[in-house]
């Protein structure tokens, strides 16, 4: 009877402990997330026309692909001084890779989507997670921007043209 206890007993043991060296081992990783919610157009639609009429998960698609490159990341990493081993041992392109792994993006409900940081530091997470919302947010005010410039310079060539239909009309009726 005592040896049914022992080989039930030593296995729930060592198994427990096998899990307790592996934990201890393993490095600690922490992640920081940031919501981003896109404000819609204010302006009534029968007035003026949505100047962002592409989906939220194509213009996030864009934006993300200006914040992934290459030279934002490269950014990021030295001024955070991010990943200095793997900036010792390798090129940048590796280390800019694994930071891409580190970045999740997740388009939520309605007009959200999320930025994710994964990292050993729990300070330099929040820093990091926080400076690419930022850069998400800078970016989607200027793809705003450039639409609206060109809403901008299409309501004015249609204003001109019905000042001149107007100056035209008087002009028939003056005569």
């Amino acid at each position: 009877m005592k040896t049914w206890k022992w080989l039930l007993f030593t296995p729930v043991v060592l198994g427990a402990a096998i899990m307790f060296t592996i934990a201890s081992l393993t490095p600690k990783r922490y992640r920081s997330e940031a919501t981003i919610l896109v404000v819609p157009q204010q302006v009534p639609v029968d007035y003026v026309r949505p100047t962002l009429s592409s989906r939220m998960e194509d213009r996030l698609q864009n934006i993300q692909q200006q914040i992934l490159s290459r030279t934002r990341l490269e950014h990021v990493i030295t001024e955070h001084d991010l990943y200095p081993d793997e900036r010792r041992k390798g090129i940048m392109e590796d280390v800019v890779e694994r930071m891409r792994n580190d970045i999740h993006i997740e388009v939520l409900k309605g007009d959200a989507f999320k930025v994710q940081y994964e990292a050993t530091n729990p300070k330099t997470v929040m820093q990091v997670t926080e400076q690419l919302a930022s850069l998400f947010i800078q970016e989607s005010l200027r793809d705003r921007e450039v639409l609206s410039e060109g809403t901008n310079q299409f309501l004015e060539g249609q204003l001109e043209d019905l000042r001149r239909r107007l100056t035209e009309r008087a002009k028939r009726q003056r005569a």
